[in-house]
C-alpha cells in the first residue's frame, strides 16, 4: 500500500472512530439526563401528592377538635395530636374572624382575617388562598368555610409551602447537578478523545517522518563526501521507492568518483610516463659511463699498499652499489611508465628463483638472514618473460630483506596444483600495518623513506600481464608473505 493510501486509510478510521464516540456518548449521556429528569418528576409528583393528603388530613383534624374545650396547640404539646408534615398550623376561626381553635399559641383567644360572607352565599367554593405572618414571615394559608351546629367556621391552614418548594428546589437542583456531571463527563471524554487524537497523530507523524529524517542524515552525509554506505529499504511504498534511488544515486556517485579517481590516475601515470621516456636516457647513459669509469679507476689507480687498495675498492664498490640503485629506479620508471613488452618462452622456475637467490645471498649473509627454499623436486615451468618475471621476484626478495635490517629468515616455496605454479617468499621483518596493506600495490606508494613506490606496482602490473596474481598478507611486528601465482606451461 502506497504512502498516501496508508495515510488517508488512518486518517479515515479515526475521523469515522471519533464520530461514532461522540455519538454514542451524546447518546449516553441523553439517556442517563432523560432518566435522571424522571426520577427527579417523581420526586415532584410524590411531593405535590403528599402535600394534598396531608391537607385533608389537617381539615379533618381541626373538624374532629370543634367540639373539644382543650386547643389544639395543648394536644400537642401533649403528644397527643401530630401535624402533618407539610402543614405548618391549623387555625379555626367564625364567621368573624375570632380564633376559637389553633395550633399557633400567640392566636389563643386573638383574630385573623377571614373571607367575607359573599364567598359562601354564592355557593361552594374551592378552598380561598390567603397569607398569614407566621415567625417573622408570609406563609401560604388555604381557608376552607365548614358550617356546624354552632354555625360558620372557617378551618385555615398554614402550609409548609416550603417542603414543597424545597422538593421542587432539590429535583431542580439534582437536575442542574447531573446536568453539570453529565456535561463534564463529555466535556472529559471529548478532551480524552482530543488528547488520544493528538497522541495519534504525533505517532502517525513520527513513524511517517522518520524514514524522510533518516534520508535527511543520508543527503547530509553525502554533501559531506560520505559515499560508504546505503540507507537500508524495508517498505514499497513512495519512502522505499526513495530510498531506492537515493541508493542507486549514491552508487552512481561512487562509480564516479571512482572512475574520476582511476582517471585521476591514469592522467598522472601517463604524464610520469612521458617524463620518464625523456629523461631515462639521459640518466641511463651516465650511470653507465660512471660504472665503467668506477672499473676503470678500481684497476689503472689501484695502490700497491694491500690496505689502501683493500680501502679503495670498499669505496669504488660502495658507489657501484649506489649506482646499481639509480639505475633500479630509472628501470622501475621505464617499466611502469610504458607498457610491458613481454618476450614468451618456457621459463624453469625453479632455475629462475636460483638465480634470483643468489643476487640477494651476499646481502643477506651480510644483514645475517637465512634464506631457504622449498621445492618439490620436479621441473616446473611457466610460459612468460624470463628477465621480467626475474625483476619482479628480485623485487619482492629484497623488499623482504629490507624489512629485516637486523637478521632474520626469509623463506620461499614453490609448488604446483592444478595447473598453476605458486611462489610464496616469507619473512620475518617487522610487517606491514592493516591501512598500508590496502595500498601496498598502489603506484607511488612507499612505506620507506627511498624510492618512487613503484616496485610492486611494476610487478603486479608484470605478473597480472603474464595472466597471474599476487598477493600479500602481514601481521605487524611478525612478518609479511607474498604470493605468486602463474599459470603452468603446458606440455
Amino acid at each position: 500500500m502506497s504512502f498516501r493510501a496508508r495515510l488517508m486509510l488512518l486518517l479515515t478510521s479515526f475521523l469515522l472512530l471519533t464520530i461514532v464516540v461522540v455519538l454514542a456518548l451524546d447518546n449516553w449521556t441523553r439517556k442517563r439526563a432523560n432518566e435522571e429528569v424522571e426520577v427527579q418528576s417523581e420526586e415532584v409528583k410524590n411531593a405535590v401528592k403528599e402535600g394534598f393528603s396531608d391537607f385533608a388530613v389537617a381539615i379533618g383534624i381541626a373538624i374532629e377538635n370543634l367540639s373539644s374545650e382543650r386547643y389544639l396547640y395543648k394536644q400537642i404539646e401533649a403528644g397527643e395530636v401530630e401535624l402533618p408534615r407539610t402543614v405548618e398550623h391549623i387555625i379555626v376561626a367564625d364567621k368573624d374572624g375570632k380564633v376559637s381553635d389553633t395550633t399557633w399559641r400567640e392566636l389563643d383567644g386573638g383574630h385573623i382575617n377571614v373571607p367575607d360572607q359573599e364567598v359562601i352565599d354564592e355557593g361552594p367554593v374551592d378552598p380561598v388562598e390567603g397569607n398569614v405572618q407566621i415567625h417573622g414571615g408570609t406563609s401560604k394559608t388555604y381557608s376552607i368555610p365548614f358550617t356546624s351546629s354552632k354555625g360558620l367556621y372557617w378551618i385555615v391552614i398554614v402550609t409548609k409551602q416550603g417542603a414543597i418548594i424545597n422538593k421542587i428546589d432539590d429535583a431542580t437542583r439534582t437536575l442542574t447537578d447531573k446536568s453539570r456531571e453529565l456535561s463534564n463527563i463529555r466535556l472529559l471524554a471529548t478532551g480524552g478523545l482530543l488528547v488520544m487524537a493528538l497522541a495519534i497523530a504525533v505517532m502517525i507523524g513520527w513513524r511517517f517522518t522518520q524514514p524522510i529524517q533518516e534520508m535527511a542524515r543520508a543527503a547530509r552525509r553525502v554533501a559531506a563526501g560520505n559515499l560508504d554506505f546505503r540507507v537500508d529499504v524495508d517498505r514499497r511504498d513512495e519512502v522505499g521507492q526513495l530510498a531506492t534511488t537515493f541508493n542507486e544515486m549514491i552508487d552512481g556517485l561512487r562509480s564516479k568518483r571512482e572512475l574520476e579517481e582511476k582517471l585521476n590516475q591514469a592522467e598522472r601515470s601517463a604524464a610520469i610516463g612521458r617524463l620518464t621516456q625523456s629523461v631515462a636516457h639521459e640518466i641511463r647513459n651516465p650511470l653507465n659511463v660512471i660504472n665503467l669509469s668506477i672499473d676503470h679507476v678500481g684497476s689503472k689507480y689501484a695502490p700497491d699498499d694491500e690496505p689502501r687498495r683493500t680501502q679503495l675498492n670498499r669505496i669504488l664498490s660502495t658507489i657501484k652499489d649506489e649506482v646499481e640503485r639509480l639505475k633500479r629506479l630509472v628501470n622501475d620508471l621505464l617499466n611502469y611508465g610504458r607498457p610491458p613488452r613481454l618476450a614468451v618462452e618456457n621459463v624453469d622456475i625453479n632455475k629462475l628463483f636460483e638465480e634470483t637467490m643468489a643476487l640477494i645471498r651476499p646481502q643477506a649473509e651480510e644483514q645475517r638472514v637465512q634464506v631457504t627454499v622449498e621445492e618439490d623436486g620436479l621441473a616446473v615451468e611457466v610460459r612468460g618473460d624470463r628477465e621480467r618475471l626475474k625483476s619482479c621476484l628480485s623485487n619482492i626478495a629484497i623488499n623482504a630483506l629490507q624489512a629485516m635490517p637486523n637478521g632474520g629468515k626469509l623463506s620461499a616455496r614453490i609448488t604446483k596444483s592444478n595447473g598453476l605454479v605458486e611462489v610464496s617468499i616469507s619473512d620475518t621483518g617487522v610487517g606491514i600495518t592493516e591501512e598500508a596493506l590496502s595500498k601496498i600495490f598502489e603506484p607511488y606508494f612507499s612505506t620507506k623513506q627511498t624510492g618512487f613506490g613503484l616496485g610492486l606496482a611494476v610487478t603486479k602490473a608484470i605478473i597480472e600481464e603474464h595472466q597471474g596474481s599476487i598477493a600479500v598478507a602481514s601481521t605487524p611486528g611478525a612478518g609479511t608473505t607474498f604470493t605468486v601465482k602463474l599459470p603452468a606451461a603446458t606440455d
